[in-house]
């Protein structure tokens, strides 16, 4: 086990490592953060390490940018512009903000990255390329019972190579929502909307791209 911890004021917005473009950074309470490899020795960190009780914003940096969610409330910042969610019924005009939840902490937190190698199949000996890293993904799940009506939220931000950021967005109710609509807030300002009716217990996806 590592866990190299650092001061946030030190916080480098690129990757120690060459191997990777971005690395995922875990922000804690105290002011200090652990980061995937280390600025110093650049070995690697385990995701497991990460003390989600002291947690308080999780991401990536790299590229000179810094992409995360508060772990208070689930808002992404993404580049700069902040992100909140909400669904509508538009029946009932019932708005249940998905985000922004006062004293909900959004710890369930999740990072992977897509990869690919190739091989040729023809060739009788096993020939492949190293892997590439295609993709780099973090945010949460969580669930949330919002005046009465329980939902299970699941945002994922996604960078993909030679592509635009987008954030997926995974939304499961234990009722049925026949007329309603997925919010999505950016900086406060710019306001989009989806249809989005839910069957109870089924779950529905939304790709948004984020324009960074």
């Amino acid at each position: 086990m590592r866990g190299d911890q650092y001061q946030l004021n030190n916080l480098v917005l690129e990757s120690p490592v060459s191997k990777q473009s971005f690395i995922w950074v875990a922000s804690y309470a105290d002011g200090t953060f652990l980061p995937e490899f280390s600025y110093d020795s650049q070995l690697e960190n385990s995701f497991y390490d990460i003390e989600k009780d002291k947690l308080i914003r999780f991401g990536l940096v790299g590229y000179g940018i810094n992409l995360y969610y508060e772990v208070l409330g689930g808002i992404f910042k993404i580049a700069g512009q902040m992100i909140e969610v909400s669904y509508k019924d538009n029946i009932t005009g019932k708005e249940y903000p998905l985000t922004g939840q006062p004293m909900t902490m959004y710890k369930d937190i999740i990072q992977y990255k897509n990869a690919e190698s190739t091989f040729d199949p023809h060739n009788r000996g096993i020939t492949t390329t190293d892997s590439v890293i295609t993709q780099y993904n973090f945010g949460y799940k969580q669930s949330l019972d919002i005046d009465g009506v329980k939902f299970h939220f699941k945002a994922t931000c996604s960078v993909p190579y030679g592509r635009p950021v987008f954030i997926n967005f995974r939304l499961v109710s234990d009722r049925d929502f026949n007329n309603s609509t997925l919010i999505i807030r950016k900086n406060s300002l710019q306001t989009f909307e989806y249809d989005a009716p839910l069957a109870a217990n089924v779950a529905s996806e939304l790709n948004w791209q984020v324009n960074v």
